[in-house]
């Protein structure tokens, strides 16, 4: 779309003065205080050609973002801005053009009317049982061991001392290390040795480490250790009983606390069921829906999905180089991989816009506004979250998120036969574009 925008002259005098004040700070002028300059002077000094290049990027920053609020176009990328530098005079109105690419329009296929349905999983006694016995684990007590040997599933601490070809290496040895006998922490058949020690007792064994051991340099080593059992306990499970009951809920029966996990399973069931269908729903009104992808949504959701990588990488503590170098990847074929899941993102986030604009479903500037409070309550009114919130683009992406929440719970409902049809009316439109 082309949209033809007309600045009048007071905006325009108002960019200049900008363009003045901002070109005199940066400017060191002899006798001249920083930003004192006369516009005059800094036009003798610097060029008028430098304040020009200054007020047209203002006006027409300013100028686009202002059209944009007058229509409904969603643009997907910078515009393409034509204006013409010599037309452009304090004192004067001046008109230029922005060639702004749209998104584009998506052909819907059906998206009501599944053969499939909510599938709920039915909750057996048997899972009830197994979160009782993860509730026991929890509140078991160490007991120490006296008058018998090591045996599978006793807690041991123990000292080693390991070697390949007589030489110590790096992380073999350890002067008091905690593990459970049988849990595998250790490599493969290393904790067996264990078994039938006892207390203060020694043991010597060699061994080879795995072919796919995450060191690579230990990979398929032959290593020799040395190892003495410091110390020796066992788990002691709590009776499964109404005090055990009392001590990890608020009630005061056995009963009471089965029926109360089988109630707290049957709603994680239950919105598990759901989203997962909400899930199918989509990939339905995707798969039946056709849509041209531009290039430059594809390559921009390729980059957030590297930016999302990184700050996944960089929670654990790993670059993307570090990364690039494990996965034995360069930059080009990551992005080559990041395709195809990119443009499955670009196509459900069209083919959802264009259903809830034939739903007439939207998201209101107060249900905006209340997701802003609620992230900067969430996290503590960060500055940098609230900047990127309260801007155009976090606004629109709130406006996005919103949308899309409730366009899948109305379709959820009225596939449940539950629609009261509230959510699926139109709505106060917000003033901000997706």
């Amino acid at each position: 779309m082309v949209l033809e925008i007309e600045v009048p002259s007071d905006e325009v005098d108002r960019h200049f003065a900008t363009a003045y004040r901002h070109v005199a700070e940066r400017t060191k002028v002899p006798g001249f205080r920083p930003g004192k300059a006369p516009r005059q002077v800094i036009d003798r000094f610097v060029g008028r050609g430098s304040v020009l290049a200054e007020a047209i990027d203002h006006l027409v920053s300013d100028a686009y973002d202002k059209a944009l609020g007058q229509t409904d176009l969603m643009p997907i990328d910078q515009p393409e801005v034509d204006i013409d530098p010599a037309s452009l005079a304090e004192g004067q109105s001046i008109t230029f053009t922005a060639t702004v690419p749209v998104r584009p329009e998506v052909e819907l296929g059906a998206y009501t009317d599944y053969a499939f349905g909510l599938e709920t999983p039915e909750v057996t006694d048997e899972q009830v049982e197994q979160v009782i016995g993860e509730l026991r684990e929890q509140q078991a007590t160490l007991r120490p061991i006296d008058g018998r040997a090591a045996a599978d599933n006793d807690i041991a601490s123990v000292k080693f001392a390991g070697t390949i070809g007589g030489e110590p290496f790096e992380g073999g040895s350890a002067d008091r290390l905690p593990l459970v006998i049988g849990e595998n922490r250790m490599i493969p058949g290393w904790e067996a040795h264990l078994v039938g020690l006892e207390i203060g007792a020694t043991t010597s064994f060699d061994i080879t480490f795995p072919d796919d051991y995450r060191v690579e340099a230990l990979q398929g080593a032959d290593a020799h250790f040395e190892v003495e059992l410091l110390d020796l306990r066992e788990k002691v499970l709590p009776e499964v009983d109404d005090a055990f009951a009392k001590s990890v809920g608020e009630v005061e029966t056995l009963d009471e606390l089965r029926a109360e996990i089988r109630d707290s399973m049957v709603m994680r069931a239950g919105a598990e069921a759901r989203h997962h269908f909400g899930d199918r729903i989509i990939d339905y009104a995707v798969s039946n829906a056709k849509v041209e992808l531009p290039e430059v949504m594809v390559a921009n959701e390729v980059e957030i999905m590297r930016d999302e990588l990184r700050t996944r990488l960089a929670q654990q503590r790993i670059g993307m180089e570090q990364y690039l170098a494990l996965a034995k990847q360069t930059p080009e074929e990551l992005s080559s991989e990041l395709r195809e899941p990119a443009s499955r993102r670009v196509k459900t986030l069209l083919v959802l816009s264009a259903i809830a604009e034939k739903e007439g479903i939207d998201a209101t500037d107060a249900a905006i506004d209340a997701e802003i409070a609620e992230q900067l309550a969430r996290y503590d009114n960060d500055a940098k979250l609230r900047e990127y919130l309260t801007s155009r683009r976090g606004r629109s992406y709130l406006r996005m998120t919103l949308r899309n929440r409730t366009l899948v719970d109305t379709l959820i409902e009225r596939a449940l036969g539950t629609d009261a049809s509230p959510a699926a009316e139109p709505t106060e439109q917000s003033e901000e574009s997706a």
